[in-house]
């Protein structure tokens, strides 16, 4: 995931903190001379505060009018209709608690050049969106308002990369003034979700900067981890894009756009894909005791199109495509084991087998291997998984699993796995799943390869450990970068590989990543330099 902030405009000192804000009735407050000419800075986009009682918009539109809110209380009950909570008729109708002007910003140097006007001035500043705000950030007495309602555009980028890198990302960009029911539905139309409260009116600065949470929250997490960049006017060169991120609305920045990810809508038949998954490698250990091995091929997201074009139509594709192959020595078609499971289609799913025969180890050797082409740049992350695993696990905690395993950072592009069915002695009924990362972006490999062990770490090596927390991986096609790598390599064979270790390299000459007393040593590809940690002995 990227952070970014981009500073717009600086707000200037006033020097010594003054005790109190600016009010009208000090002799500070701008003269009508002053806030004329600030409108005139701001093309004309200046508004005086008039208040408009809400139930005078349709459906009580509180967002529309530019100093309404969604909870009047916050502005101590000015002005209201006769018909509502709150109302006194003691109270009159005065500007009361609202702002005493609203900037209509239809562009960002509107909101940087009045920011910076009014904080020279001691006024105070609260911003608005759309209104939707229960504990009364968008109003405030004496103050002006910065109204982003304006900033409402919606488009999607499918291959935007961050700056520093060169790894696309499928993204909204979307104005802070914007409503989430516009922006969801916008993504439903293209097969996409995102992060929304319950209420489509809700607008997005106060809710992504609240936090957000909502009826996927449990699914996909906060609305503020879905935000990859943010575009701010900041008192600072640069804004904290942590405390953007759930640390409050209204604090010191005003947000003018947001861009965040979009997840996979739901799809019956992508759903049962992964279902079918979980459900086919529930008869693998079976089907290996019976005497087949083989390898398949699954993949997600438009890598799944490469291996399966027929996909394609599917765009975006948000389930599993996985093709299996079967082999067996010394045996024949007919023999195909019962228990295999046949060709089969109903409206969300199709299943389709068919059997050869080789003929000879020769042809079908060749038949089955790689080619030898080099040059490839990726990161593997790998595990060995049993009956335990794929049978005795759960349906749905499978499912879950799988979808992990092929989350990609780039959700759109999406990743492939190999998985091979390894049995015999030694290593009985342990079918050995392999993905492989997405292209490594383009810059140092040493910065690359860090970021992908990160990611990986994170997200799929945890997966593994929770999933198969007593198995281990296939060091030879594993994460060189797995910090339990002494565990899941080696397991209770790492002591003593270490003694063999110490006996025969006790100058410690060789070292491979995540090797047997590998972790004394830091290897830097940028330098070329392998150098000692810690206090420079085995452990």
């Amino acid at each position: 995931m990227y952070f970014h902030t981009l500073c717009i405009a600086a707000l200037a000192s006033t020097g010594a903190a003054a005790t109190c804000k600016t009010t009208p009735l000090d002799a500070e407050w701008p003269s009508e001379t002053e806030w004329a000419q600030l409108n005139t800075t701001i093309a004309g986009s200046l508004i005086r505060t008039v208040p408009i009682a809400s139930s005078c918009y349709s459906g009580n539109d509180f967002g529309s009018a530019p100093e309404s809110i969604d909870y009047p209380i916050y502005a101590n009950n000015s002005c209201l209709p006769t018909n509502v909570t709150g109302y006194s008729p003691d109270q009159g109708c005065s500007i009361g608690a609202y702002p005493q002007y609203i900037v209509n910003a239809t562009e960002e140097e509107h909101v940087a050049i009045a920011t910076k006007w009014a904080s020279e001035r001691n006024i105070r500043i609260v911003i608005k969106g759309t209104g939707h705000d229960l504990n009364g950030r968008s109003s405030g007495a004496w103050s002006l308002s910065i109204w982003t309602r304006n900033f409402r555009s919606i488009t999607r980028d499918t291959a935007w990369t961050y700056s520093n890198s060169s790894t696309p990302q499928d993204v909204y960009i979307v104005g802070s003034g914007q409503q989430w029911g516009n922006v969801l539905d916008r993504a439903l139309s293209e097969g996409r979700i995102v992060t929304t409260g319950q209420d489509p009116s809700v607008g997005l600065g106060g809710y992504i900067q609240g936090g957000g949470h909502g009826p996927i929250l449990s699914t996909y997490g906060l609305a503020s981890a879905q935000v990859l960049q943010m575009r701010v006017v900041t008192a600072t060169e640069r804004a904290s894009f942590w405390a953007l991120r759930g640390g409050g609305a209204g604090h010191n920045v005003v947000m003018s756009n947001v861009m965040i990810m979009p997840q996979f809508a739901t799809n019956e038949s992508f759903e049962a894909s992964w279902s079918a998954a979980a459900r086919w490698l529930s008869h693998l250990p079976d089907l290996m005791e019976a005497g087949l091995a083989g390898a398949a091929t699954a993949a997600s997201g438009e890598t799944a199109f490469a291996f399966f074009p027929n996909l394609a139509n599917m765009a975006p594709f948000g389930g599993l495509g996985y093709g299996q192959l079967f082999w067996a020595f010394n045996t024949t078609v007919a023999a195909y084991p019962s228990t295999a499971p046949g060709n089969g289609t109903n409206s969300t799913l199709e299943i389709t087998m068919s059997t050869s025969n080789a003929g000879n180890y020769s042809a079908f050797y060749w038949a089955i291997s790689g080619s030898e082409v080099a040059g490839g740049a990726s990161l593997t992350s790998t595990r060995l998984l049993g009956r335990a695993e794929l049978v005795d696990t759960p349906h749905e905690d499978v499912m879950s699993y799988l979808k992990v395993a092929f989350g990609a950072e780039n959700k759109t592009a999406g990743s492939f796995s190999t998985i091979g069915l390894q049995g015999g002695p030694g290593v009985h009924n342990m079918p050995e799943e392999r993905r492989e990362l997405d292209p490594v972006a383009a810059g140092s490999p040493q910065a690359a390869l860090e970021s992908a062990a990160a990611f990986y770490e994170e997200k799929h090596e945890s997966m593994w450990r929770k999933w198969s927390p007593e198995s281990g991986a296939y060091m030879n096609e594993a994460n060189a970068f797995n910090k339990e790598f002494k565990h899941d390599f080696y397991g209770e064979n790492h002591e003593r590989l270490l003694e063999v270790k110490r006996k025969y390299d006790p100058e410690e000459s060789f070292f491979v990543l995540a090797g047997v007393g590998s972790d004394n040593w830091d290897y830097n590809m940028d330098s070329g330099k392998l150098c000692r940690v810690g206090n420079g002995t085995y452990v």
